[in-house]
């Protein structure tokens, strides 16, 4: 499993940037922890930005941590970095349907608010069911669970759990690929669709049947005879899909798994 990103690592990126002199400007904000005894839910509304979601049962608690960024350009970096007090975020956990949900919300009230940007890092003990709406970054959701409903623009988006997955999964993209990888004896009822790309798959265990309609940019099957749905659509960008022994075990280029 990838290790979860540092703060110190945050940090130190964050002062990076701040000294690019390309008109970024960034700023983390202070920690949010929240107690979050067995599973929970996890739904993230962002205006703009990365979103990463990380499951490990050994932490303790929730912790979530929001980086600003403005993106304002050559000779704006005085407005940039006086921008970056228009972000805001909040994190709280909620009573859902089906237990406690965590709840991240984040917002800005700039004049110019496509220069904004909220990265957002989630660590929790254990994810069952994930909701992401965001724009204009990657989202990336490690060793989950549950239900899986995202919608993102801008960048890739990246599911990788060595849990089971039995659930329905839902991921709409544009301008950005989808990488879908889970561990041997998940279900499926695949409905896949890559406009101006491809879908691409390591099926290496379960039953895997291909049904009419697949070709280059769609494929229809079923994997384990599921009946969830996992339907993938991302417009200007690739599907990659696998299920193997260890769905985590990947570097930071992803090709065809």
């Amino acid at each position: 499993m990838r290790a979860p990103l540092s703060l110190n690592a945050l940090l130190a990126a964050t002062a990076t940037a701040a000294l690019a002199g390309c008109g970024y400007r960034s700023q983390m904000v202070e920690p949010i922890l929240l107690s979050a005894e067995g599973p929970i839910a996890v739904n993230v509304v962002s205006f703009n930005g990365d979103v990463t979601v990380t499951a490990d049962p050994n932490l303790p608690w929730a912790t979530i941590r929001m980086k600003r960024q403005a993106t304002h350009g050559f000779r704006r970096h005085a407005e940039a970095k006086e921008s970056l007090a228009n972000i805001q975020y909040s994190a709280r956990i909620v009573p859902g349907e089906r237990g406690p949900v965590l709840e991240v919300r984040t917002w800005t009230t700039d004049k110019e608010p496509w220069f904004q940007r909220a990265h957002v890092d989630i660590q929790v003990p254990t994810v069952d069911g994930l909701t992401i709406r965001t724009s204009n970054g990657t989202v990336e959701a490690w060793d989950i669970r549950g239900t899986v409903d995202i919608t993102s623009s801008g960048g890739d988006v990246q599911v990788m759990t060595t849990l089971l997955m039995v659930q329905p999964v839902t991921i709409n993209n544009t301008n950005g690929d989808i990488d879908y990888r889970v561990r041997i004896g998940s279900t499926a009822r695949f409905d896949c669709h890559a406009e101006n790309g491809s879908v691409d798959g390591r099926i290496r265990h379960g039953r895997f049947i291909i049904h009419n309609g697949t070709n280059d940019h769609t494929l229809l099957a079923t994997l384990n005879g599921g009946t969830n749905p996992v339907r993938l659509t991302t417009v200007n960008g690739d599907i990659r899909i696998a299920v193997v022994k260890a769905p985590t075990d990947v570097g930071s280029w992803r090709v065809t798994p």
